[in-house]
């Protein structure tokens, strides 16, 4: 009986008060530091992509929304990646993926306005050689040096392992 003159006393208290609502898209919402949105793919100075197609974030996904394409090096041991795709409508932003690149070719981006009409356009094309065979394709913008600055200040740098490995 306590426990419905509680939440009773808390509806009318509510009743009372003036709603608050957020004037979206004028005002936009402050998130946390360490929110996760959407991804973006790390580039070489040249312009390839730093992900070595290892297939860890493929696999470590538990919604199965990443898919990587890559072809046998020529010139050795590894892989190229080919394509790089991301199904924002599957994934549910948990950051495995991001946690599990050794080759810290994969992060979280500050966009967090990825809705969409149609599924289609829930395909975050990361990478793509056949697309642009000479440049690598960018759907989202790759970090500018303060951006990356800045979640080094706020996260820290990577620790080495006792090994000398990094992550």
């Amino acid at each position: 009986m306590k426990g419905i003159a509680k939440g009773m006393a808390t509806i009318f208290g509510r009743m009372v008060k003036p709603g608050v609502n957020e004037q979206y898209p004028d005002h936009k919402r402050v998130l946390p530091v360490r929110a996760r949105m959407s991804f973006a793919m790390a580039l070489e100075e040249d312009g390839s992509p730093k992900c070595k197609a290892c297939m860890l974030c493929e696999r470590s996904c538990p919604d199965n929304a990443i898919f990587l394409e890559s072809e046998k090096r020529e010139d050795g041991p590894g892989r190229v990646l080919t394509k790089f795709t991301i199904d924002l409508g599957r994934c549910m932003y948990c950051g495995l993926c991001v946690e599990q690149c050794t080759s810290d070719g994969l992060h979280h981006t500050g966009d967090y306005e990825n809705c969409s009409r149609s599924r289609d356009d829930m395909l975050l094309v990361l990478y793509d050689v056949a697309a642009h065979p000479t440049e690598p394709m960018r759907v989202l913008d790759t970090p500018s040096p303060e951006q990356l600055t800045e979640v080094t200040d706020t996260f820290g740098a990577v620790q080495p392992h006792e090994d000398g490995d990094a992550g």
